[in-house]
C-alpha cells in the first residue's frame, strides 16, 4: 500500500510509526509544512517558564529521526494545497522552492491539525504579542522575556482555557504579573462547569494572578511594541501579550475537494474514513463521536489525537475497530 499522511504532530507521526510496525511492506510517505513534525506541546508554556530547560527537550522526534525508526518518508516544508479523490492524489507546494509536487496514494490520511486563532485587533502585530502553538512560539516567547532590553514586568494573556492558563503560571514563574481575561463569564468555559470554574479562579487569584471574566479584548496599544491592552472593562498595562482565544482547523485547502466538513471540521465515521473513497482524518482537524453521548464532538487535545492516529493505522492494516 502506498499511504501519504498530510501533517505530522500527534495523529500523523502516530499513524506513520503504528502502520509501519503493522505492514513493514507499506510505502509511507508524510508531508508536513512544518519543520518540526513530533514534539510536546503541552509542554510549551512549562518551556517559557523554565521548567523545561532546552529548546530540544520538546522535541519528541526530528525528522531524520523518525524517518530512520519507522522506515517512513518524511517531507517538511510542504503545504498541501489541493486534494483531488478522483485521480487519488495531493498537491502540496515545496515552500524552499515554490514549486508545485504532486504525490499519488493509495489511501489518504489527513493529519493537518489546527492553528492558533489571533484575532484581527488594532495593533495585534506589535512586537511583544505572542501566540502558544509551537516551539518555535515558546521559544520567541522566552526570548523576549528574558531579553532585559524589552524590560517584561506585565503580561496580559487573552483566553482562558486550557493553554491561557498554562501560559499565565509560567509568566508569572518567570517573576511577571499577569492578568489572565476571558470574554466567556468563567474560566475553562469548554471544560468545567461554573462551580468547578469559580474554585479555579479563586485558586489562581490567591496565588496572584488577576483573573477578569466577561471581559473582550479590543485593541492592543503600542508604537515600537505592545505597551497596554484596551479591554471592555477598561485599559491594562502590558508589556507582553499572549493571544490564546482559541484554535482552527487548517482545512481550508479541502474546501474545493468535495468532503463533507462542519465548520472547518472533517467529518469521519467510527473508523475515521472520511465522506471521500480511501480518504481518512484523525486530529485537531477532525469532528469525532464522542463515546459517551453519541453525539459529535471537537476534541483538539494531543491526547485525542494519538489515540485517533493508533486506531486509524490498525483500520488500515485491515482490524475492524467501529
Amino acid at each position: 500500500m502506498k499511504l501519504l499522511i498530510i501533517g505530522g504532530v500527534a495523529a500523523g507521526t502516530k499513524v506513520a510509526a503504528k502502520f509501519k510496525r503493522l505492514d513493514r511492506s507499506a510505502e509511507v510517505t508524510l508531508i508536513t509544512k512544518d519543520r518540526d513534525i513530533s514534539y510536546a506541546g503541552c509542554g510549551l508554556p512549562y518551556y517559557v517558564g523554565g521548567a523545561i530547560a532546552e529548546r530540544s527537550d520538546l522535541i519528541v522526534n526530528t525528522p531524520a529521526r523518525f524517518a530512520a525508526l519507522t522506515g517512513a518518508t518524511v517531507l517538511t516544508g510542504r503545504e498541501a494545497v489541493a486534494l483531488n479523490a478522483q485521480a487519488q492524489t495531493v498537491t502540496a507546494t515545496n515552500l524552499e522552492t515554490g514549486e508545485q509536487e504532486t504525490y499519488a496514494y493509495d489511501a489518504c490520511v489527513i493529519a493537518v491539525g489546527a492553528s492558533a486563532v489571533v484575532p484581527p485587533l488594532p495593533g495585534v502585530k506589535l512586537p511583544g504579542v505572542f501566540k502558544m502553538r509551537t516551539p518555535d512560539d515558546a521559544t520567541a516567547m522566552r526570548s523576549y522575556v528574558q531579553d532585559s532590553t524589552h524590560s517584561v514586568k506585565k503580561a496580559v494573556v487573552g483566553g482562558a482555557g486550557m493553554i491561557g492558563l498554562e501560559a499565565a503560571e509560567n509568566l508569572q514563574a518567570q517573576g511577571l504579573t499577569v492578568t489572565l481575561l476571558d470574554m466567556a463569564g468563567q474560566i475553562l468555559p469548554e471544560a468545567l462547569d461554573e462551580e468547578l470554574a469559580a474554585y479555579v479562579q479563586k485558586h489562581l487569584q490567591k496565588k496572584g494572578i488577576n483573573v477578569l471574566t466577561a471581559t473582550k479584548l479590543e485593541q492592543l496599544e503600542g508604537e515600537e511594541r505592545v505597551t497596554a491592552v484596551k479591554t471592555s472593562a477598561g485599559t491594562l498595562p502590558a508589556d507582553l501579550v499572549v493571544m490564546a482565544v482559541g484554535v482552527r482547523p487548517n482545512t481550508a485547502f479541502l474546501q474545493s475537494s468535495g468532503l463533507h466538513m462542519e465548520k472547518g471540521l472533517v467529518v469521519v465515521d467510527s473508523e475515521l474514513r472520511t465522506s471521500l473513497p480511501h480518504v481518512y482524518a484523525a486530529g485537531d482537524c477532525v469532528l469525532v463521536k464522542n463515546r459517551m453521548t453519541g453525539a459529535p464532538q471537537w476534541s483538539a487535545m494531543g491526547s485525542s489525537a494519538n489515540y485517533e492516529g493508533r486506531t486509524l493505522a490498525q483500520v488500515l492494516a485491515g482490524q475492524n475497530k467501529s
